[in-house]
């Protein structure tokens, strides 16, 4: 268990190979592999995140809608969240997606 704890460790403090972007712009989150919205940063390695998908509400919270949607190759429209969340650098992808956000 000892030896579990010390990879998850290494993992941890390994330098980040992100590539930086404009905001905002699309990255994949890890935790649900679904992609986010990138709006800013944290000061302590995080990012400032919106979460995107197919639905109109977010439990009671409306969505904003974006069409046409920034995925080409999806053709359902593309719903983002309203509320800007923040999670650790480590958990989105290191590449941006090729999608773009208009303002």
């Amino acid at each position: 268990m000892a030896k579990k704890k010390n990879i998850k460790h290494k993992e941890q403090n390994k330098p980040s190979k992100h590539i930086s972007a404009p905001y905002p712009h699309f990255r994949y989150y890890r935790k649900n592999r679904h992609p986010a919205l990138i709006v800013g940063e944290q000061p302590v390695e995080e990012y400032q995140y919106r979460k995107v998908m197919h639905s109109e509400k977010d439990g009671r919270h409306l969505n904003e809608k974006v069409f046409p949607n920034p995925n080409s190759k999806d053709k359902k429209p593309m719903y983002i969240a309203k509320r800007i969340r923040h999670d650790k650098k480590t958990n989105f992808e290191d590449r941006p997606l090729p999608w773009k956000y208009k303002k």
